[in-house]
């Protein structure tokens, strides 16, 4: 039997911000890799089989994630939180996620026959059996597993996300090609999620046993985490049924491709750098002043590569659905040019999270989600009705700023400092993006390529150029500063020493 390892802490033999660094690459590699494989899976898979079998398969799949969205006990969290973890910790955990698995799991099989009922479909009893599996496979994921987290070493982690995904699209365009029937993409997700669980056992041994011993300990950490889960969820997923209801499927389809647009230009940076802090964070969870001037660093780097991505996105929205999407999206133009940019502020206080919950606080993370929730709900139902389509959007987008305010609340509530400390951190970054808006709300009728020239070709010269407005004014504020220690001097450390190597060659 596998023994616990005498604790350690890995992040105060090397330098912290250049294990976050290299800890956020290994999650961008992974994230990376795990959408190209999903992308190379759906477009085999698609092709192979009929939209029917899609959707049948679809609505199994996000009824299982809804289930365990609102029910997730932050497994993760609690192993990088929990820093001196030992086995009872451990088998708690361990006990705590096989049981959600199995309730889920229950909960999808006996939901089977009723769903068969609802959509007069008798193949849907048999996915949802079929989905039910997943939940219960996932759930028995070794906990140790997360200690590679919590010691960024995110490596490990790559390995572990491209093998299972080799696996999982292996299977799925294997019984696709050879049946060309929809349980392709169930026994696929089925096939990843068993080599999800076999890897952790193999990459990190240790053999959980049933154990409730530190429960009071990690249901005080993770109950909270739960409540925060089932909220969030219900933020972010009833904006879209809202939409269908109140509007029409049209229209929620353009809302919910809007959004995930808007999203997508922030969540492929925000996302490894925030996984890469939080265990930074909860490493100097014992000196409250340190911790928050990582944090601040944190945001200081969200504010340089994130928010420019979303700002710059609203404005090229239009030529980039057109060149990406088509005509036919047109509807997601104005949702990708009102929620971007406020996506992109929001992106600033995406660590925010992962701040409070490293200190502990995660009562805090669940009254801040709670608070959007009462505030939200009624103010968007409130503007669909009201103003349809559009009013949806202004809702979402007037609640994502008030989403800021939360966040920064939360921030002054769980460090200490001050309220609006974090936007002065990303002070630069914030007035290089106001230069780049300037361009293309004064300029860019001027200067850039006429509409004859087509979409590609604007769009192209609208990225150049609002690129380089960017750079060239976040540098220039950062000289008028006096070049302070920032994420710029480590940028440009960068740069010059890529030119020397290739000078030296």
């Amino acid at each position: 039997m596998s023994e616990i390892s005498p604790p350690t802490n890995p992040l105060s033999q090397a330098p912290l911000h250049g294990r976050i660094v290299r800890g956020a690459a290994w999650v961008l590699a992974a994230g990376l890799s795990a959408r190209l494989f999903g992308a190379i899976n759906t477009i085999v898979v698609a092709r192979l089989l009929v939209p029917d079998d899609i959707g049948l398969v679809a609505v199994a799949i996000i009824t299982m994630q809804l289930l365990q969205g609102v029910s997730d006990i932050g497994v993760s969290q609690a192993v990088v939180k929990f820093r001196n973890a030992g086995r009872d910790d451990l088998n708690t955990l361990f006990t705590l996620s096989a049981l959600r698995g199995l309730i889920i799991g229950a909960a999808l099989a006996a939901a089977a026959p009723l769903m068969a009922a609802f959509y007069h479909d008798p193949r849907m009893a048999g996915v949802f059996l079929g989905v039910a599996a997943f939940p219960v496979i996932a759930g028995l994921i070794n906990p140790k597993f997360f200690e590679f987290e919590r010691d960024l070493k995110f490596s490990r982690e790559f390995i572990a996300t491209v093998l299972n995904k080799l696996v999982g699209v292996g299977v799925s365009i294997t019984v696709a090609v050879i049946f060309r029937t929809y349980w392709a993409i169930i026994l696929g997700l089925i096939a990843g999620g068993v080599a999800q669980l076999v890897l952790s056992y193999v990459m990190q041994p240790f053999a959980p046993r049933l154990s409730f011993k530190s429960f009071r300990k990690v249901f005080g950490f993770s109950s909270w985490l739960a409540g925060v889960s089932f909220v969030a969820a219900l933020n972010n997923k009833l904006d879209t049924p809202i939409v269908a209801r109140a509007v029409s499927t049209e229209g929620a389809g353009a809302y919910f491709m809007g959004f995930q647009l808007s999203e997508l230009a922030t969540g492929q940076i925000a996302t490894p750098v925030t996984r890469a802090i939080y265990p930074g964070l909860a490493a100097m969870q014992d000196d409250a002043a340190r911790m928050r001037r990582a944090f601040l660093r944190g945001v200081e780097a969200l504010g340089v590569f994130a928010m420019p991505a979303a700002f710059g996105f609203a404005f090229v929205a239009e030529d980039m659905i057109t060149v990406v999407l088509g005509e036919k999206w047109r509807a997601a133009v104005p949702v990708i040019q009102i929620l971007a940019p406020v996506i992109g502020l929001q992106s600033l206080f995406t660590a925010t999270q992962a701040y409070a919950v490293a200190l502990g606080l995660t009562r805090l993370v669940f009254m801040r989600e709670l608070a959007f929730f009462i505030v939200k709900l009624p103010v968007f139902i409130w503007a669909v009705l009201a103003y349809g389509f559009m009013g949806a959007v202004w809702a979402a987008a007037a609640t994502g700023l008030f989403h800021v305010a939360l966040n920064l609340a939360l921030y002054a509530r769980a460090g200490g400092g001050r309220f609006w400390a974090p936007l002065w951190s990303a002070r630069r970054s914030i007035a290089a993006v106001g230069a780049m808006a300037g361009y293309f709300l004064f300029l860019r009728d001027m200067i850039a390529p006429p509409p004859e020239a087509g979409a590609l070709v604007r769009l192209v010269a609208d990225i150049a150029a609002g690129a380089a407005i960017y750079v060239s004014a976040l540098a220039g504020l950062w000289r008028l500063e006096g070049a302070p220690d920032g994420v710029e001097r480590r940028l440009f450390g960068l740069l010059v020493r890529r030119g020397a190597d290739r000078a030296g060659d």
